[in-house]
């Protein structure tokens, strides 16, 4: 049985009652929890145990709902989820069930990646969508190499290297993949720290850092971040630009380009432009770009570790929208491509054929 209380029982079913209440299938966890917790006061303890929980519970509601008894309520599944302890995840390896239940998938996103998968690779995929999280830093490499970052976070003490025998503090190893990247155990204490308030690290997934390590700008290049939002990966090719070339941030979206400047200011990039659907001549930079970087918009299907509220909102005209509008902009940003060798990097946070090789083929 899990370690419970009754209050905290309340908190996460009155969490979770709140949730659906309000939710219009745009508001993730992390921002409802955030303004939940300014109304109702809990504990730094409870904050975490609700949050942890109520990822879970979001997780895996599609087989804990088939469980729990009728008519299925947050109660009726909260009893099946907290009193039964773990006894309901041996059912994830019962074949008597459906399969999109084993899995805690609605069906019509289930049979879509069996489809294009197969029954048992899609179970797998599944699977690995219902894992928490690991949570990636990007090191600013215009400041400090990922080496001495590591080093400096270890010597300072806000981080405990790795000892796989000791749980102490915040664990932290470089990542496998990306070589400015590294993993912290519990990203909770790194929010304050000095090191993440000076840039020197931020928190971003290694599968993003990877797209931006895919753009390889020779010196004098011009890279064009057409669908830049916050300017994540902008950050990433603008560190290895080393200020040198010419960097443009285009996005429909101006708040997303306002925090992208702002963003880009603290990571020390300067070699900046910001474009927008109020600039002028935007066809002057037709045939003027070596790199062109399109990060779509999407079905998120590929995040659902991160946003598993969002699979349960899941429709299949989605599908189909995102990869009209994908198309549009393929099309439009290849115009901006220098010939002969311009080179356009296509990346999506989808795990769908139709959002990825579909539409570069």
């Amino acid at each position: 049985m899990l370690g419970i209380n009754s209050k905290r029982a309340f908190l996460l079913e009155n969490a979770l009652v709140q949730y659906d209440k309000i939710n219009t299938g745009n508001l993730g966890i992390d921002v409802f929890l955030k303004n939940y917790f300014r109304v109702n006061k809990s504990s730094p303890s409870t904050k975490c145990w609700i949050s942890q929980h109520m990822y879970h519970v979001m997780r895996w509601k599609g087989l804990i709902g088939h469980l729990s008894a009728k008519p299925l309520t947050w109660s009726s599944m909260l009893t099946t989820y907290l009193m039964q302890g773990n006894r309901w995840r041996s059912m994830t390896t019962n074949k008597s069930l459906p399969e999109h239940v084993r899995c805690s998938f609605p069906i019509e996103a289930y049979q879509m990646i069996s489809d294009e998968y197969g029954p048992e690779k899609a179970i797998d995929i599944c699977n690995i969508l219902n894992e928490e999280p690991v949570t990636f830093l990007r090191v600013n490499t215009l400041r400090i190499s990922r080496d001495k970052a590591y080093k400096f976070l270890l010597h300072k003490g806000t981080f405990i290297a790795i000892v796989w025998h000791v749980a102490l503090g915040i664990k932290v190893e470089k990542s496998v993949e990306s070589h400015i990247g590294l993993v912290v155990g519990d990203k909770r204490d790194l929010l304050d720290s000095p090191e993440y308030k000076r840039k020197i690290v931020e928190i971003q997934d290694e599968s993003s850092q990877l797209v931006g390590l895919c753009i390889q700008p020779k010196s004098g290049d011009s890279v064009l971040d057409f669908c830049a939002g916050s300017g994540g990966k902008s950050c990433i090719i603008g560190a290895r630009m080393a200020n040198k070339g010419r960097l443009y941030l285009y996005d429909v979206n101006e708040v997303a380009l306002l925090k992208a400047k702002k963003r880009l200011y603290n990571a020390g990039i300067r070699n900046y432009m910001i474009l927008d659907r109020n600039t002028r001549n935007l066809n002057v930079y037709h045939k003027k770009m070596d790199w062109v970087i399109l990060d779509v918009p999407c079905s998120g299907s590929g995040a659902y570790r991160r946003n598993p509220d969002r699979k349960w909102a899941f429709e299949p005209s989605q599908l189909y929208e995102f990869s009209a509008l994908q198309r549009r902009i393929i099309d439009e940003s290849i115009h901006y491509l220098k010939p002969p060798n311009g080179t356009l990097v296509y990346s999506t946070s989808s795990i769908f054929k139709q959002e990825n090789e579909i539409q570069v083929r």
